[in-house]
């Protein structure tokens, strides 16, 4: 019973870090994107899209970049910087995306040079 209930208080933990962990991609994101010209401090916004990630995934793998696209739009994600505040067990909870899927995202990230 004590080991069930061990077990328990540290999936809560680790979901409680995983939301905290979104909520600071989501923090970083909006830090890292300019509102405008003249508030610019310096960091660069987010240069490619969705459209670019999933092209990183060459020719090979587009079933793969298809149905990510597909599923994000369904969860209604539809920009990179939407995308970068998710989590890989946010993702993985999505139906249509798995450790496959993550593993041909985090190569693309790498193609264009994003940190994720």
């Amino acid at each position: 019973m004590e080991e069930n209930m061990n077990l328990t208080t540290i999936l809560h933990r680790m979901e409680e870090i995983e939301k905290e962990m979104h909520e600071l991609r989501a923090d970083l994101i909006r830090c890292a994107t300019p509102t405008s010209a003249e508030n610019d401090t310096g960091t660069k916004p987010l240069q490619f899209t969705l459209d670019d990630l999933c092209e990183a995934f060459g020719k090979k793998h587009r079933p793969y970049a298809v149905r990510l696209r597909n599923v994000l739009a369904q969860h209604g994600i539809t920009t990179l910087a939407d995308f970068l505040t998710l989590t890989t067990g946010q993702l993985l909870d999505m139906d249509g995306i798995g450790a496959g899927t993550l593993q041909y995202v985090n190569k693309a990230m790498k193609k264009l040079g994003i940190r994720w």
